[in-house]
């Protein structure tokens, strides 16, 4: 039998290697960008006909090539980037296969004109299906401008499988986005059919998420910071005005496809929202390059983590922990957005729990039954309500053992769920958060508390006798997590406690600034305390998730001294369903 395996030629290998590479017009731009960016530039022109169909140009100020470097760029697996087989585990770099060149050099007319800041002058080279036909010195500033002209011009098959104009330039924008989103340290121009698109100057990323993204609506931030990964970045409110939000993931700067990221950000909205297509995402990855794995798709779009359940773990709780403590929403915001909570009580759900209790509650309706009980609450905070500690300790028992508590929410006040079947408890979420918090810091004042650090300190502006009020307690404060630094009547903070969030720090600071601290007082850590505890505690008329509540119930009643909070006021109350009906109905 005659042999059948042979040797491909090597037109036919650099074909399939550039398909591989090169899918689009987009995938140029990719590249390029990604090049510019390693060589260090600070601007960047793009310019941009036809979709890229005809060209595609890119003038950065970046550090150039030298002239033999100029000529082996476009070769197969030439790079600058790595240089050994460790060098693979570790990098750092947008590219490093020595592939994006040669690729594009095979489907296109490909013009080089580059200097670095050794040469004198500068090389211009021409390169069409992988070979030069044309280079010559000349004078230019620099840098590097790479053309790329009449993509798939010698392959009219892969010509006709692209898109229309239109879709075309859109994957080239989303290339874009993902790259200014990363790199916002550049100045970028960019120009289709010699009309500019995009100005746009370095900014912060949340500037930058509402110069391109989302102009008016609420961005809350992420901040991890644990086992040497740092993650970072905004989600958004839900917006009903849209059909889809925008979904932006990075590794190391780098914008990835990870399904499982993916479902684990979104999935954190669950219960919240009707659709949870609607919400947009912009998170940052920093992790140590040796556990990442770039190695496994020729555009590098897909991405192994050593530590992705991890991850996947830490953001889903962060997100989680933002939507159900500070997600705060105003009534008329509520009515016109689609975010949908498992308290509203025009939910089924919600009656259900009511409508267990039909039998004290019976003759009122759902609205006048939340009234009667709320009035009533507030009113009975005011008297001197005495609670047995006995029955305190069984009820902590009764929590502690229970797998499931079914919680409900009165007028984004109080948390009301059944005992035992016989017994109905209140309690008031601001002040059981209060004491959680407050039993928190100080019982782990004295070890070292986990802070969240943040890329840039934030400045708090001060008046002078704040500035000297908030010097005294510095070592209160450093205790306590927050990491900062007084300078000319400001103070700077360069972290905060784990279990603070970064939007109540104005708040807080704000109250701590009540007081006037002297510097030695026995009280000093005490007041500190207290002041950030009432702070940082979910406010009355916030309206949690049921499994925020059922956390919240737990973890204050596995505090000591639950009773009453540390100025003497009762936290919850505990009443038989009968008395309950005598008294209120």
């Amino acid at each position: 039998m005659k042999d059948i395996i042979q040797f491909l030629p090597k037109k036919v290998i650099n074909q399939i290697a550039a398909g591989e590479v090169i899918q689009r017009p987009a995938s140029v731009l990719k590249e390029l960008l990604e090049n510019s960016i390693d060589a260090k530039s600070k601007s960047i022109d793009i310019f941009i006909r036809d979709s890229g169909k005809t060209l595609i140009q890119l003038i950065d100020n970046g550090e150039g090539m030298s002239y033999n470097d100029a000529r082996n760029s476009y070769q197969r697996y030439t790079t600058s980037k790595i240089k050994t087989n460790e060098d693979i585990f570790r990098i750092n770099t947008k590219g490093f296969r020595g592939e994006a060149l040669a690729s594009i050099a095979f489907v296109s007319q490909l013009e080089i004109q580059t200097k670095n800041k050794e040469n004198k002058i500068g090389i211009h080279i021409l390169v069409e299906e992988g070979k030069i036909k044309e280079q010559i010195p000349i004078n230019m500033l620099k840098g590097t401008r790479i053309s790329v002209k009449n993509i798939f011009y010698k392959f009219p098959a892969r010509r006709i499988f692209l898109k229309s104009s239109k879709i075309e330039f859109k994957h080239i924008i989303n290339e874009f986005y993902k790259i200014i989103l990363a790199h916002r340290d550049i100045i970028y121009r960019f120009y289709h059919n010699d009309k500019i698109i995009f100005f746009l100057k370095k900014t912060s990323l949340k500037e930058r998420i509402k110069e391109i993204f989302i102009k008016n609506k609420k961005l809350f931030p992420i901040l991890i910071k644990k086992n040497k990964i740092i993650i970072e970045g905004f989600i958004s409110k839900p917006n009903s005005s849209i059909k889809k939000g925008n979904h932006f993931l990075f590794v190391n700067q780098r914008c990835i496809n990870n399904i499982l990221l993916h479902k684990k950000i979104i999935h954190s909205y669950e219960g919240l929202l009707k659709n949870i297509k609607t919400v947009s995402y912009f998170i940052f990855i920093y992790i140590d390059p040796i556990l990442v794995n770039w190695n496994i798709h020729p555009t590098k779009k897909e991405v192994k983590l050593e530590e992705e359940n991890l991850i996947c773990n830490m953001i889903q709780q962060e997100i989680k922990n933002i939507l159900c403590c500070q997600y705060k929403v105003k009534k008329e915001e509520l009515n016109n957005s689609d975010l949908l909570l498992d308290f509203n009580p025009s939910k089924k759900e919600s009656l259900i729990f009511m409508n267990h209790y039909d039998s004290f509650f019976e003759g009122f309706s759902y609205k006048e039954k939340v009234i009667q009980l709320d009035n009533w609450f507030h009113q009975m905070k005011k008297s001197n309500y005495f609670i047995d500690v006995n029955l305190t300790k069984k009820l902590s028992n009764y929590i502690f053992h229970e797998k499931k508590i079914k919680t409900f929410q009165i007028n984004g006040k109080y948390i009301i769920f059944l005992w035992n079947n016989e017994n109905i408890i209140l309690v008031d979420q601001h002040r059981a958060h209060q004491k959680i918090l407050f039993e928190f810091f100080f019982k782990e004042r004295k070890k070292k508390l986990i802070s969240q650090k943040f890329l840039f300190p934030i400045e708090i502006k001060l008046l002078n006798n704040e500035f000297i009020s908030l010097k005294n307690i510095q070592y209160e404060l450093i205790e306590m997590g927050f990491h900062l630094y007084f300078w000319n009547q400001s103070v700077y903070l360069y972290s905060i406690p784990d279990n603070i969030h970064q939007n109540i720090l104005v708040e807080i600071f704000k109250n701590i600034l009540t007081y006037n601290f002297i510097n030695g007082e026995k009280n000093n850590k005490k007041i500190l305390i207290q002041s950030i505890s009432k702070s940082a505690a979910v406010k009355s008329g916030t309206e949690l998730h049921s499994n925020k509540m059922e956390c919240l119930i737990r973890d204050f009643f596995s505090c000591k001294n639950i009773n009453y909070t540390y100025s003497g006021d009762p936290i919850f109350f505990i009443f038989n369903k009968n008395f309950l009906k005598k008294t209120i109905l």
